[in-house]
């Protein structure tokens, strides 16, 4: 007698009751056995009855542990696989069915899948046509999966719907019209009968899908899993219209899958033909139209203007131009990974790649990390295409489901060639505009100053510009040349500039020299140089400045210096020449005044005798005479008027020395022990006649200093400058009346100071200081710091050459010493000079 069959759900609950049955007291333990024992025959007769059904199901059937680890097959599993049970269990399912180089991807899509999962086959190791469903166990606590095979050529479609049935046997004579119409057409025609879940597929549509008609399932499932996988919710969106009567008709563009797994473009349409009384829709009708030509060329050509457009931007860098065409190479192709290396004389310059991967309805693109391995290719389409003489563009593709096609060959030659040409144009235009910034650089760099005029009107220059002309760029750019500069000879400077080009002077390369006057009163000397140029599709005029204040400034340095050494010989051939007279003359005096006294003696005596005998006619008249001409007045006056030429003289000869020493000729090395209070005073002598008279000198030098290994030339050089430039800060604070008032005739003030210092330097030597104080005009911050510049001066051409403190500076530092200046403006100045004692020979 057979067993009733119950379901598996109602046995666990029936069990269940027993056992809590069996715990109840008073019942016999025979009545539990035989309950007990009677459910156990029932659990093992549904186990058996389920494996029978698991064994029987000619479907090859598995079960997957989540790493798709074989735990279980059925019979029809181990004819499919030709391999025993043992075999099989274990063993790796993916493994088993799929090409080696696919079965990692398609294992990771079928791990990672957490529904109910239906794909065609397309990289199994064994021929035909299959379709995988899969589906999780939700109630399986480690994950456990049942996974179907179905062959789709093995699958028996029921006679009553094949093609000569429906076209036989047509539900409505105008459906039937418009079908055979289309089949006549050669398009590939579908029937979908929405009401009973039917489908029809005409032959040719099982010829453009790689099938042959009389094996093609005419099912809706197996059709729709012919859908790409990206386009599959936009179909059952667009059928789901169809059912709620949302169209009528549509028009679009998808992708299929064929037989062999290629992917095709097909162009869809169709339209409802039948509704029911509700206005539901039950029958569409439609064709696809094979279109993957068309759509390639469009994404080739999509890929062309995408291109394009980026490096019309040019914005885009070359890594992501070529990435980008990795990316469109990838799309025409259906490769799984791209490489594009850059190779320069056969050695790889740059290496860029891409690789896609499935993420729910959309295919990602990520970088190939340059640190790693490339990926492992199974099928490889490479071209090469040439970038220049020594450079070429190699272009990858590899993985293709399917295999690479000669159309495929087609299309990356098209795409890399036009991705060459982008490439090539970038590089040009980046050459362009790198020689476009260094010619720019080399321009604004440049230390002569550079306009551009057109007309009269400047419409460039350059940074030099500025300086030369003392004017921002704002200032110049759009004004006219005469509103910027004007000639000191008064000609009008676009004239000069015209008249240069005109003449031909440029073409000597000889510059014209004149001499300018600034917007702001300075003056300078410019050398000029123009010539006729095209400048943004006009003719207009460069015109180069240069500026030879500092050569001009220099060339009256060295004539006032030739002047100076021929007044310095002069100098001292006249200071010899007066050292002989003033010997006389100091003699004379010394003579006279010896004389004076004698005579002063007798004159005294005289006068005693005339007292006494004054009386008498003779003195009388004597007394007389003596008062006339004053002789007591006489001699006194002598006294002091051989005194003051005595200090005359003595002040003559002190200056003559002083001029000798300043004049004499130093020689490299030659240093002299000097005193440098002595330095100080021989200087002030020297210019004692050129500051007396607006200033008071106050000297505080320490006694018993150290003497210094120096020249003493130099030193006074140095003196002499810090003394001029005192007197001519004075000059400028009272020509502009920043004196307070109510001061004496001489407001200023100059106080020189000498002092020792121990230990000062850093090598142990000891210091002499100097130092300089006056209480003129002062030096603004800004200035303060370049004063010590060559060839800078505050002072108009011609009144300075800017070189007293450069020089003085450089004749410091040769005595390895130190010199440094503090102001405030309007209130003083102070110079510091340090001279290391001890050092008998400098560096």
């Amino acid at each position: 007698m057979a067993l009733k069959t119950i379901s598996l759900q109602e046995r666990n609950h029936r069990l269940g009751e027993y056992l809590q049955f069996l715990d109840e007291k008073p019942l016999g333990i025979d009545i539990k056995f035989r309950e007990f024992r009677s459910t156990l025959e029932k659990l093992i007769s549904a186990k058996e009855e389920l494996e029978d059904a698991w064994d029987s199901n000619p479907i090859p059937s598995f079960l997957l542990d989540p790493n798709l680890s074989i735990l279980r097959c059925n019979y029809a599993a181990t004819k499919f696989l030709n391999r025993t049970y043992q075999e099989i269990t274990g063993d790796n399912f993916a493994h088993l069915f799929w090409k080696e180089e696919f079965c990692l991807e398609e294992a990771r899509i079928l791990s990672e899948s957490k529904e109910i999962l239906s794909l065609p086959v397309t990289h199994s190791k064994f021929s035909g046509s299959f379709q995988i469903m899969s589906k999780p166990l939700i109630r399986s606590q480690d994950m456990k999966r049942v996974l179907y095979i179905l062959n789709l050529e093995s699958i028996i479609v029921p006679t009553t719907y094949l093609t000569d049935t429906i076209i036989e046997v047509p539900i409505d004579k105008d459906q039937d019209r418009i079908l055979l119409a289309l089949e006549s057409g050669k398009n590939a025609v579908w029937d979908f009968d929405l009401k009973e879940g039917k489908a029809y597929f005409s032959p040719q549509y099982a010829i453009m899908l790689g099938f042959d008609p009389k094996k093609f399932p005419n099912s809706f499932a197996h059709w729709e899993t012919m859908v790409h996988w990206e386009d599959r919710e936009q179909v059952r969106g667009l059928i789901q219209d169809y059912i709620n009567g949302n169209i009528e008709s549509h028009d679009l563009e998808i992708r299929m899958y064929t037989k062999s797994g290629r992917v095709i473009w097909v162009w869809s349409r169709g339209r409802v033909v039948m509704r029911s009384d509700g206005g539901t829709a039950e029958r569409v009708i439609g064709t696809h139209v094979d279109i993957t030509e068309r759509k390639k060329a469009e994404l080739r050509t999509e890929a062309v203007l995408h291109m394009n457009q980026k490096k019309a931007l040019g914005a885009e860098s070359e890594e992501n131009m070529i990435l980008l065409g990795i990316r469109y190479g990838l799309r025409l192709t259906e490769s799984e990974w791209g490489m594009a290396r850059i190779r320069k004389n056969g050695v790889i310059e740059k290496e860029y790649g891409l690789f896609s991967m499935k993420d729910n309805n959309k295919l990602l693109y990520f970088p190939i990390d340059e640190s790693a391995p490339p990926p492992k290719a199974h099928q490889r389409l490479q071209l090469n295409f040439d970038l220049d003489d020594d450079t070429d563009f190699e272009l990858t593709l590899a993985n293709k489901k399917t295999g690479f096609e000669s159309t495929d060959h087609k299309e990356l030659q098209l795409l890399g060639s036009e991705l060459c040409q982008v490439l090539n144009s970038k590089r040009t235009e980046i050459l362009l505009r790198t020689s476009e910034w260094n010619l720019q650089s080399i321009v604004e760099c440049s230390p002569n100053g550079i306009l551009i005029l057109n007309d009269e009107r400047v419409i460039f220059c350059n940074r030099s510009a500025e300086i030369i002309l003392d004017r921002k760029r704002g200032g110049i750019l759009g004004e006219n040349l005469s509103d910027i500069f004007g000639l000191v000879t008064g000609e009008n400077p676009f004239d000069l500039v015209h008249n240069m080009v005109n003449e031909g002077k440029s073409v000597s390369s000889n510059q014209i020299e004149r001499k300018v006057l600034l917007v702001n009163g300075r003056k300078k000397w410019l050398g000029f140089w123009a010539i006729e140029i095209i400048y943004n599709g006009a003719m207009c005029y460069l015109v180069y400045l240069n500026d030879l204040s500092r050569t001009k400034d220099a060339e009256v340095q060295l004539l006032q210096n030739e002047k100076l050494a021929t007044i310095g010989q002069l100098a001292a051939g006249v200071a010899h020449e007066i050292n002989n007279p003033m010997a006389f003359i100091q003699s004379n005096f010394d003579t006279l005044k010896r004389y004076h006294k004698r005579i002063a003696k007798v004159l005294a005596e005289m006068k005693n005798v005339m007292n006494e005998k004054s009386g008498s006619a003779e003195f009388s008249e004597i007394q007389r005479l003596w008062d006339k001409e004053e002789i007591d007045f006489v001699m006194e006056d002598v006294v002091d008027i051989l005194n003051e030429s005595t200090d005359g003289s003595e002040r003559v000869v002190e200056i003559v020395k002083s001029i000798r020493n300043f004049a004499h000729e130093d020689k490299e090395d030659a240093l002299t022990i000097s005193n440098v209070n002595d330095i100080i005073k021989s200087s002030l002598n020297l210019i004692f006649n050129k500051i007396k008279y607006e200033c008071e000198i106050v000297l505080n030098l320490e006694e018993n200093l150290p003497l210094v290994a120096c020249r003493p030339q130099e030193i006074g050089q140095v003196f002499i400058n810090l003394l001029v430039n005192a007197g001519h800060a004075i000059e400028e604070k009272k020509a502009k009346g920043l004196f307070p008032e109510g001061l004496k005739e001489k407001p200023g003030k100059i106080e020189i100071a000498s002092s020792f210092l121990e230990s000062y330097f850093s090598n142990g030597l000891d210091a002499i200081e100097i130092t300089f104080r006056d209480n003129g005009i002062g030096i603004s911050e800004d200035v303060l710091s370049r004063i010590f510049d060559p060839f800078f001066t505050t002072k108009e051409i011609g009144e300075g050459t800017g070189l007293g403190l450069s020089i003085s500076m450089d004749i410091i530092n040769k005595h390895a010493g130190e010199i440094n200046v503090e102001s405030v403006r309007c209130q003083s100045t102070v110079f510091h000079i340090k001279l290391p004692v001890g050092k008998e020979k400098l560096p």
